[in-house]
């Protein structure tokens, strides 16, 4: 049977679609992403796996991978638990495991006991991945054991050995190695400090590969020196209060952008920045990650901007992009 291209109207409606499969999944995401950042222990790690597990699940409504009645869990929370732990179980499959550097803030949902989110913690490096995901669903997520059997497609059997040893091993050490990352100069943070600053997008150009990438993570992103991003957000925060400044995090030099008058002033927005041959390689962006925003905030003893409308944008914002939604190839 013939069927209607592809086209850009396609792309409107996907837009569309999710920005209200965000909105429906809102109530789910601080929980999701502490949950991501248990298993991964790192900040960064478990921003990436939360998108990765959103888009996924949300690709995986299109595919119809939760049509059948043999598929489907109770509800978009067990759904996304359920993504978020095969993502995470893959990557451990593929590589060794970020290390861990603080304790994790803020995930701790029914009065869990300090010792059990503690062991929960040690457990990250020192178990199997299908272990260390049934405890910390079962020990600080409450899940029912049904629940989790059929988040890690197995039987109820096997999830009560796995968190037998799991708890098992509780008391190991756990093992730290590098995490892969291209570090940015001090140098180079404060010359792109200087061109956000001024709102200087030649400025910032000026510092950009050819191929540079650019992360909006739950937007969008944008790639080469021709990136609309940043002229874009100058002419929206014209004439309103606000700074730029670069931080060290954790060994980490960080971007962080403040608005508001000295005396009120919040933090709206993170970037993390790679560096190659004296440029920025990867902008990574994390203007709508809440938990991330007010993670950092509380760590450095600010005040994180909270927005209405969490990790998505206004109504009258969505639509308009959804409107502006284009293939991201040419139409022959």
């Amino acid at each position: 049977m013939a069927q209607e291209p592809v086209s850009d109207q396609t792309a409107k409606l996907l837009r569309e679609a999710w920005f209200r499969y965000l909105d429906t999944i809102e109530p789910i995401r601080a929980a999701l992403y502490r949950y991501c950042r248990r298993m991964t222990r790192d900040i960064w790690d478990a921003e990436d796996l939360l998108q990765d597990t959103l888009l996924k699940g949300f690709g995986a409504i299109g595919r119809g991978e939760v049509t059948s009645e043999s598929a489907q869990v109770k509800g978009p929370r067990a759904y996304l638990f359920r993504i978020a732990t095969n993502l995470w179980i893959d990557q451990v499959r593929r590589r060794e495991l970020v290390p861990p550097d603080a304790d994790v803030p803020g995930s701790s949902p029914g009065g869990q006991s300090i010792e059990t989110r503690e062991a929960a913690s040690v457990l990250m490096s020192s178990a199997a991945p299908q272990e260390r995901a049934a405890v910390v669903l079962k020990d600080v997520f409450d899940f029912t054991l049904e629940e989790i059997a059929h988040m890690l497609s197995t039987t109820v059997g096997a999830v009560k050995s796995a968190l037998h040893r799991g708890r098992a091993r509780l008391e190991q050490k756990p093992e730290v190695r590098p995490a892969a990352y291209r570090a940015p100069s001090k140098e180079l943070i404060d010359r792109f400090v200087a061109a956000l600053n001024a709102r200087d997008p030649e400025g910032v150009t000026k510092l950009l590969l050819d191929n540079s990438t650019l992360d909006v993570f739950g937007i969008g992103g944008e790639r080469g020196t021709k990136m609309n991003h940043y002229r874009v957000s100058f002419e929206n925060a014209k004439g309103a209060p606000g700074r730029v400044e670069g931080v060290c995090y954790r060994g980490e030099w960080l971007i962080l952008v403040w608005a508001g008058p000295p005396s009120s002033e919040v933090l709206i927005n993170v970037e993390r920045i790679e560096e190659e041959e004296g440029h920025i390689a990867h902008i990574r962006s994390y203007y709508f990650c809440p938990e991330v925003i007010a993670e950092i905030a509380s760590e450095i003893g600010a005040k994180a901007w909270a927005s209405p409308h969490g990790q998505n944008q206004p109504p009258d914002t969505q639509s308009r992009i959804a409107a502006s939604a284009v293939l991201p190839w040419k139409s022959t």
